[in-house]
């Protein structure tokens, strides 16, 4: 009999959907870094007679019937969740989670936090959150989460059922994988790095990139694969050394590349000496691959996920910050990677256990690993992406770019439409909701003023008839009372009669 699951998934790692249709249908949930940990949990959960489905990010309360009818578990791979932008989605998540019947559980979820841990940017959303937790532990051992950081944020909301187990892309390759490091990084060698768009940094290291290796930029945005595939300039910066604008050598020389599937992305960091950036999944695709990566550790969640796996890394700070390539490397220290990656595998190995799941690398599982990877070889995955348009006159650039930039206006437009109309519907279901319960609270107070008077009532009853009882025994008592009152004059009547015939006989002697 086979088991199925359902899993939070914008797209297994078998469906195969070419660079167009991911940008226009956001298959990579706006960064392709859910690829790596996506294929990871998917790959976990593949045990023998099992097949897991994607549910293609679509969550809401109303699916949860369906789901527990048609299938057996479900897995909730989650990366940045606790964070303002995703606030929605963890609601609609909670509340699908709280009419769940079937077996789940929280596959490691992380709060977005500034490098000192201060959680005041997510003070707003504390309701949500908790309420998210509270569904979860109602169904599963505890929270999982990326690493201490997050782990602190939900102790501190009074969650204590937490467990630290890192993020399960890391588990990809199983309890065995290790990282080898080359003493040196020779000029000229192949290298990759990334960049976080959001908030771009490490120019110096990126120009020292270009300037003395064979350097690709590996990018990873859901904007830079709109750029790639139609010229679109969709980030703002003032450093011409970052690859932010289509003018830059990595796009104009169609250097740079991007994937839309995990395991080619993952086979192509292999091939790279060196990988070094601010976005976590750029880095571990890298580690994945046995290439020698250094994290820019930049806010907690990548310094948590680093710290916990033992993954290399620097922290962003402008006086200390390594300025070259050769000094980065001398920080890819993989030694407490390869020392503790099987102990951290077997923390999120006995956390799957104690929830009831088993996993592919367990002990008699080696027939579904090997028949998976069989899978993952004799598939035909989507090649690298690279900028399609260079080739092209300048004006038919631009003029796509313009028609691209209206689309995606014009999807914003409407993202803010849905999402306002989604506001308006939920302000009202909450007014009728509110109007609802102090409808129920007239109700309820009604009843129990009617429950009053009745009482009232009853008790005016017994009381008239305790009154009527009285009456009567009051006419009885005046009754016996005039009774005894004749009596007693008739008493007091009779030494007198006594006295006057004493006194006659007397006379008569």
């Amino acid at each position: 009999m086979t088991t199925r699951y359902l899993m939070r998934l914008g797209k297994t790692p078998f469906d195969v959907v070419d660079a167009f249709h991911t940008l226009d249908r956001n298959l990579l949930g706006t960064n392709s870094g859910n690829l790596v940990y996506g294929a990871a949990a998917h790959k976990l959960f593949s045990t023998r007679d099992t097949e897991v489905d994607a549910n293609y990010y679509r969550i809401t309360a109303k699916m949860a019937d369906a789901v527990n009818d048609e299938y057996d578990g479900f897995i909730l791979p989650l990366a940045n969740a606790f964070r303002p932008e995703f606030e929605g989605q963890l609601l609609r998540t909670a509340e699908f989670l709280e009419r769940l019947t079937i077996p789940f559980l929280m596959l490691s979820g992380g709060a977005q936090l500034p490098m000192d841990g201060d959680p005041a940017a997510l003070k707003a959303m504390e309701p949500t959150v908790k309420r998210f937790a509270r569904a979860v532990l109602n169904g599963s051992s505890a929270l999982s989460v990326r690493g201490e950081r997050t782990a602190d944020y939900l102790r501190s909301l009074g969650f204590h059922d937490v467990v630290v187990v890192g993020c399960p892309s890391l588990a990809l390759h199983g309890p065995g994988h290790q990282v080898d490091v080359p003493e040196d990084l020779e000029r000229g060698a192949q290298i990759a790095y990334n960049l976080e768009t959001k908030d771009p940094f490490g120019g110096d290291l990126i120009e020292d990139a270009e300037r003395h290796y064979r350097a690709t930029y590996m990018a990873q945005e859901h904007g830079s694969l709109g750029l790639m595939l139609w010229a679109t300039d969709p980030f703002a910066g003032s450093d011409p050394r970052l690859p932010l604008a289509r003018s830059h050598p990595q796009f104009t020389s169609a250097r740079a590349e991007m994937f839309v599937d995990a395991y080619p992305w993952i086979e192509r960091m292999s091939q790279m000496a060196f990988s070094f950036g601010a976005r976590a999944h750029g880095n571990i695709a890298a580690v994945l691959g046995g290439t020698p990566s250094v994290m820019l550790a930049h806010d907690s969640r990548t310094l948590e996920l680093a710290q916990h796996h033992g993954i290399p890394y620097v922290i962003r700070d402008a006086e200390h910050e390594p300025r070259s390539v050769e000094e980065l490397y001398s920080h890819a220290d993989f030694t407490e990677f390869n020392r503790g990656h099987a102990e951290r595998f077997g923390v999120l190995s006995d956390f799957i256990h104690d929830n009831g799941f088993e996993h592919i690398y367990d002990p008699g599982q080696e027939t579904a690993l090997a028949g998976y990877e069989r899978k993952i070889e004799s598939t035909s995955f989507q090649p690298v992406v690279r900028p399609t348009w260079t080739g092209e006159p300048p004006e038919v650039t631009q003029r796509h770019a313009v028609l691209q930039d209206r689309d995606t206006r014009r999807k914003q437009t409407q993202a803010a439409i849905r999402r306002e109309a989604a506001k308006r519907q939920k302000a009202t279901q909450d007014q009728l909701a509110q109007l609802g319960r102090r409808l129920d609270e007239v109700e309820q107070s009604l009843d129990d003023a009617r429950r009053r008077a009745d009482g009232a009532e009853q008790r005016a009853l017994k009381a008239e008839a305790r009154v009527a009882r009285l009456d009567k025994r009051l006419v009885t008592l005046s009754r016996l009372t005039d009774e005894a009152t004749d009596r007693s004059q008739r008493a007091m009547r009779i030494p007198t009669r006594l006295k006057d015939a004493v006194s006659r006989t007397r006379k008569d002697r």
